[in-house]
């Protein structure tokens, strides 16, 4: 539709368009090959694994503590902490990734819901 649009343009102007949207569509093409390669060569390795019911209840406990504590402590200072934690503790980013994340996410929910929203957050101790 935006390469049909971009015809519309003088001949100057739609050639940027023309030519991001075409290599667009060949990246998102390779992507797309690359994405059934990978499923293809992960089918062969499928292991079956057991699942860790020990880490599942620690996981859910922090959940839970999460939700209860939110009002108490406040969102600004439970957050970037819980977001941390399950970070760390499922082991899903390395630990600088894991501090960027849980105060950019925090960070961003704020200047969303408190700034341009004008949704309060919990301010718990704050």
């Amino acid at each position: 539709m935006f390469f049909w649009d971009s015809l519309d343009y003088p001949s100057s102007a739609s050639r940027l368009p023309q030519i991001l949207l075409i290599l667009i569509a060949g990246l998102s093409v390779g992507m797309f090959v690359e994405a059934l390669y990978k499923q293809k060569e992960e089918e062969k390795e499928v292991k079956r694994t057991e699942i860790n019911k020990k880490r599942v209840v620690i996981f859910l406990t922090m959940i839970i503590l999460y939700i209860f504590l939110i009002d108490v402590l406040g969102y600004f200072l439970l957050t970037p902490i819980f977001v941390f934690l399950s970070l760390f503790y499922l082991k899903a980013v390395k630990l600088y990734n894991a501090i960027f994340i849980s105060v950019g996410s925090t960070l961003f929910v704020y200047a969303l819901f408190n700034v341009f929203l004008n949704i309060p957050l919990p301010k718990g101790v704050f």
